[in-house]
């Protein structure tokens, strides 16, 4: 009996070593390294005879970038998560240059700042509330050519090019991947674009190339718009397209941290697990296990949405409070993420709301399935 018992412990000693090495990274969780996530800075309503920088929520953007700036440590490198002004163009004048220089105090002070196209960068507005605004492909390459702190690592054929739209970066130490992904993205001027996005088969295939290359321990994602919606979105569903299931099976499958959003203009974080039923689409079923955070910071400036959420605001972390807008400050230490997410106006901001992750905490439904 004793021997039983001995060799029961054995097994169960080697399978607990086995699992714990199948988790642990190459890099073994070496590296410290903080950034700053933020989306969404246009102005509610453009002014007569705007200037491009007027397209801006200058007023709130500014001091959130003193903000950034007075933190400590510094970050290695800011996020944003589209729609920087009310529109990409107006009148013939594109924003892009504009925003780059409201960010300027950033990049001056050595702060690299990385980008995701937003819905607004595409349009020329044209005030016409019975249509929706057309999509631009000249906006889309005039981004391209604007923002070349982008990295060109995206996918590229003969006929498409992703360059600084889609792309992969990783942290010195190799410990942690950053991506970003455009569902917006165009080949021709859209004329009644879908304002929730859709990622093509050629993203979400060269992310799950690029994870599989990867040996980092924690992965982010960044693009725009929400895969979970805390108010309708446009055109209702939720998940609005499979082809946001799709990416979230990449990033559930790969352990994915976090995945940052914005296009809705409050803040909400949410992990998304076994409680939240993927798209019936799959067949066989499919169920998220590995609590990925959805973290959508939908205001630097934006007007703030008064919709009201279709889901429990207190387990979403709702804030849509008047006149307050939000940044998210990230810090990877060995092998836990803390984020601390500030809230203000013109004057300082501070922190109110805080989460960590642990990749060290695995969830048990992994073991079961691991050991099924």
């Amino acid at each position: 009996m004793a021997y039983k018992i001995k060799k029961i412990v054995s097994v169960l000693c080697l399978v607990a070593a086995l699992f714990s090495a199948a988790l642990l990274p190459a890099s073994g969780y070496c590296e410290n390294l903080r950034f700053v996530f933020l989306a969404d800075s246009p102005v509610g309503t453009i002014p007569s005879n705007p200037t491009p920088t007027d397209l801006i929520n200058t007023a709130v953007l500014t001091p959130i970038i003193t903000q950034i700036l007075a933190l400590s440590p510094r970050p290695s490198f800011v996020v944003y998560g589209g729609d920087q002004a009310a529109c990409g163009c107006y009148q013939g004048a594109y924003t892009f240059e504009a925003f780059k220089s409201v960010m300027a105090p950033l990049t001056n002070a050595g702060i690299p700042f990385y980008t995701a196209l937003g819905t607004r960068e595409l349009f020329n507005p044209t005030f016409n509330l019975s249509a929706p605004d057309t999509f631009y492909l000249a906006n889309q390459t005039q981004y391209q050519q604007a923002f070349t702190g982008n990295p060109t690592n995206g996918p590229s054929d003969s006929s498409h090019s992703y360059e600084r739209l889609v792309y992969s970066f990783e942290s010195p130490g190799g410990d942690a991947f950053f991506a970003v992904l455009d569902p917006y993205y165009l080949t021709a001027d859209d004329p009644t674009p879908n304002l929730t996005g859709t990622f093509d088969n050629t993203q979400l295939d060269w992310l799950a190339a690029q994870v599989a290359q990867t040996k980092a321990t924690h992965k982010f994602l960044f693009t725009h718009g929400p895969c979970y919606y805390p108010t309708s979105p446009e055109g209702g569903a939720n998940p609005p397209d499979i082809s946001y299931t799709k990416l979230w099976r990449i990033l559930d499958n790969n352990r994915f941290d976090l995945y940052g959003c914005g296009h809705v203009h409050l803040y909400s974080r949410k992990t998304i697990d076994i409680s939240i039923a993927p798209s019936s689409q799959f067949i066989p079923p499919i169920q998220w296990h590995n609590n990925v955070v959805q973290l959508l910071d939908g205001t630097a400036g934006a007007p703030i949405v008064t919709d009201t959420p279709i889901v429990d605001p207190a387990l979403w972390h709702i804030s849509q409070a008047a006149n307050t807008y939000y940044f998210s400050v990230v810090d990877i230490n060995g092998s836990q993420v803390t984020v601390n997410s500030y809230s203000g106006n013109t004057g300082a901001y501070s922190v109110f709301d805080s989460f960590t992750i642990n990749k060290n905490a695995t969830p048990a439904t992994n073991l079961m399935l691991l050991l099924d």
